[in-house]
């Protein structure tokens, strides 16, 4: 997806080529704040997992993957503050090797932490908020070169500064809340009729801790992609029907898109795991698709799903 430094002049599909006269990638936070400072025009960029313009400039395009890397745990308050550029996968080991996790992740667990919350990432599940919802403090360079921190319950308007885009300066470091980490089993099950999703549309999204359907709006039977937390302390989650909705589970594992090899996902057939390596659908360790496929997301309130 990426050579690491965000200096590639192209978004991850290639279908937008940054029109950046200078892209740079700092190495500390002394140097990001010279080079804001002395910015007529400037931009963060991620891991370009955007398929717009959001991230593009004329002036300078600024990556963060080259600051100094940071995992602070504080056990205490349940929280971890994370450097800009560090991506879901890495920070993911790190939590679980210390007992905790983050409530959701999205389907790539390639993406930065910075990028993902200021767009507003989502995940999956009833009662999971998206990533940005865990964001607990920012710290970020403004446009004159000073580095601020912001943080919930203190600041103004706190919630619109998480997903601000890259609008409001570059972020160097996020604070997240963590819960204790836990186990997740994957179930997929395929032939969900477009008629069954339409008539069961909120049975279907709460009827577990994480569910995704993957549909082509057509004809063509869907899938859904179930993920069921592990009752603690027993290492088995609860019972997994064999059939939802008229959707019966698979035997192998499949990928999202029908017919490609699954290789690239994460363990699926009921088997239970860390947090990480079931939330996400795709492995950290492979590129989960040629990255040429365009996508588009839209956040549609629920009474309105079937209808959308």
């Amino acid at each position: 997806m990426s050579d690491g430094t965000g200096l590639e002049k192209t978004n991850w599909a290639g279908n937008v080529v940054f029109g950046a006269s200078r892209r740079v990638a700092p190495t500390s936070i002394e140097e990001l704040q010279a080079v804001v400072a002395g910015c007529g025009r400037a931009r963060p960029v991620g891991t370009r997992h955007s398929f717009n313009t959001i991230a593009d400039t004329t002036g300078t395009l600024i990556s963060t993957a080259r600051l100094p890397g940071l995992i602070r745990v504080d056990p205490g308050a349940g929280e971890v503050t994370v450097s800009a550029g560090t991506r879901y996968a890495t920070l993911a080991r790190e939590l679980h090797a210390q007992g905790f996790a983050l409530p959701n992740l999205a389907s790539l667990p390639h993406i930065s932490v910075a990028g993902a919350c200021a767009t507003a990432t989502h995940g999956s599940g009833d009662r999971n908020g998206n990533l940005a919802t865990s964001v607990v403090a920012l710290e970020l360079v403004t446009a004159t070169g000073d580095l601020r921190t912001l943080r919930r319950g203190v600041d103004p308007d706190f919630a619109g500064q998480v997903v601000a885009l890259g609008a409001l300066g570059v972020v160097v470091a996020v604070t997240l809340d963590l819960v204790p980490t836990f186990q997740v089993r994957q179930d997929v099950y395929q032939g969900l009729t477009r008629a069954a999703l339409l008539d069961h549309v909120e049975e279907i999204f709460s009827a577990a801790y994480s569910v995704s359907v993957f549909t082509d709006w057509s004809s063509t039977p869907s899938r859904l992609w179930v993920k069921r937390r592990v009752v603690e302390g027993t290492g088995e989650a609860d019972p997994a029907p064999v059939e939802m909705f008229g959707a019966r589970a698979v035997h192998h594992p499949v990928h999202p898109v029908p017919g490609l090899d699954p290789v690239h996902t994460t363990p699926q057939l009921g088997i239970p795991g860390p947090w990480h390596e079931r939330l996400p659908h795709f492995r950290p360790g492979f590129t989960p698709s040629a990255g040429d496929e365009l996508q588009s997301e839209y956040f549609v309130a629920r009474d309105h799903a079937a209808a959308a």
